[in-house]
């Protein structure tokens, strides 16, 4: 099998050649690079590419396997990090000029757990600045452009990764998701983003965050990947107290179990009003498969979805709080929609604050009454496929809605309001736009149990019109 070909197979396939010794970690990180470096002035993916650091790593575990110390499937698997994630020793830029020469004394608890698994950390992806946005147009280190249409966003923040997981560049790529930050780069390229429930991954070394409703998630090829990828980073941290002490199930056992009498939910209102045609399409047709599966549908209603814009309110008196030293030290090096974003939070008062957290607990309440009711939630990922880098507004029935700087939110309006609710999210591809844009299904379940997203998303996957597709680019070289 060609190199190039074996950087197409998912972790769940190439694991075992390499377990077997088919496949070196030597020989499949060379290709990955290789693979970056093609791709990199095309997808412009990375903020740094660690060459040396990675090719030293797969020594490492290609001598671990010789002497038969095998440590799971993440072993000798080439991935990406976000880079807002701290690396020790390696520059951590959170892609802003604030941050150009940062670099972390230790790594981030998950980026220790990947490296204590096995894998292989072939470099820092680009991203939106501070991960403040859904574009990943970033004003210093440059636009990431979206494999399937180059003109396109790869979503945001967390583009870099979730272009490089849907060319083949990287197996998997952590990043993180405060609005939808994993999983629009997952459905805006092709690929499955995680949300898994808040408090089931440490945070700790997550650099510039919000202090409520940002997680650390894989974006992979596919579902199984997912789950292995979160038995790798799931788990208590006595460091972070935002680390719930439940146990840890194995993931991969809800995998293959048919969908038999799975009872799914279908929001009545919001996720299904301001939706472009083509995406409400796909979206309603991935519900037919399920129900053919033998999933039950059951309608569901979430009046105060209603309200869920007064939640952007806490976020901004947030990034207050986070920025403000550095907007004192280095004010002029901030990119402006960053800089518009942090400043209109410092007019938020008090009482808005406080009202933004009684919806907040408002719509917690009526997911967790929804979801005695059914196993799971559908909605459309995002109202939109991916617009174009350049946009400045997309027409949804006839009104324009701005994509970056004021008013803007509309990419992530089906994303946004489950990190407020801290329930276990993820988005699987379920079609393609008339452009040949992805299309995504997000699916929303009951909280610590990704175990049933698991289980239901794999099921979907294996009929998806999605798959066995790849971006052309991908093919590059």
């Amino acid at each position: 099998m060609a190199n190039q070909d074996l950087l197409k197979l998912t972790i769940s396939e190439i694991a075992p050649k390499i377990r077997s010794g088919e496949v070196s970690p030597v020989e499949l990180t060379e290709a990955a690079l290789a693979h970056a470096d093609r791709l990199q002035p095309t997808l412009n993916s990375f903020i740094t590419i660690l060459r040396d650091q990675a090719m030293d790593q797969a020594r490492e575990q290609a001598a671990a396997l010789a002497r038969g110390e095998y440590l799971g499937p993440l072993q000798g698997i080439p991935i990406g990090i976000k880079d807002n994630i701290a690396t020790g020793g390696i520059r951590t830029t959170v892609g802003t000029k604030v941050l150009s020469d940062n670099v972390p004394e230790e790594d981030a608890e998950v980026v220790r757990r990947c490296k204590e698994a096995g894998a292989i950390i072939l470099g820092k992806e680009n991203l939106e600045e501070f991960a403040a946005g859904a574009t990943s147009n970033n004003p210093h280190y440059g636009p990431v452009h979206n494999p399937w249409g180059l003109e396109h966003i790869p979503g945001g923040s967390s583009g870099g990764g979730g272009a490089n997981v849907a060319t083949g560049v990287t197996f998997a790529s952590l990043g993180t998701d405060l609005g939808g930050s994993v999983r629009l780069p997952g459905t805006f390229c092709g690929v499955v983003g995680l949300k898994q429930t808040y408090g089931r991954v440490s945070q700790r070394g997550l650099l510039v965050t919000s202090f409520n409703g940002d997680h650390i998630g894989p974006m992979t090829r596919s579902v199984s990947d997912s789950a292995l990828v979160l038995q790798a980073l799931a788990g208590y941290d006595p460091l972070d107290p935002s680390t719930v002490p439940v146990p840890v199930p194995d993931y991969s056992a809800a995998l293959a179990r048919n969908l038999q009498g799975m009872k799914m939910g279908i929001p009545s209102n919001y996720f299904f009003e301001m939706v472009d045609s083509e995406v409400e399409a796909a979206v309603r047709l991935a519900i037919e498969a399920l129900q053919e599966l033998g999933v039950e549908t059951r309608e569901v209603s979430l009046p105060s979805m209603e309200y869920s814009g007064a939640l952007r309110f806490a976020g901004m008196a947030d990034s207050v709080v986070t920025h403000e030293p550095y907007i004192q030290a280095k004010r002029e090096d901030y990119g402006p929609d960053t800089l518009y974003r942090t400043l209109a939070g410092q007019f938020i008062l008090g009482r808005d604050y406080s009202k933004a957290l009684k919806v907040q607990r408002m719509i917690q309440e009526e997911h967790a009454r929804v979801l005695q009711e059914v196993d799971f939630l559908v909605t459309p990922t995002a109202p939109v496929p991916a617009p174009r880098i350049d946009a400045k507004y997309i027409n949804l029935d006839g009104e324009e809605h701005r994509v970056r700087g004021p008013g803007s939110g509309i990419i992530s309006r089906f994303t946004s309001p489950e990190n407020a609710t801290g329930l276990p999210a993820i988005t699987v591809p379920c079609g393609f736009s008339e452009a040949g844009l992805p299309i995504g299904v997000q699916f929303i379940g009951r909280a610590f149990d990704e175990s049933t997203l698991f289980r239901v998303a794999q099921g979907y996957e294996a009929v998806s019109p999605s798959r066995g597709h790849w971006p052309a680019v991908a093919n590059q070289g």
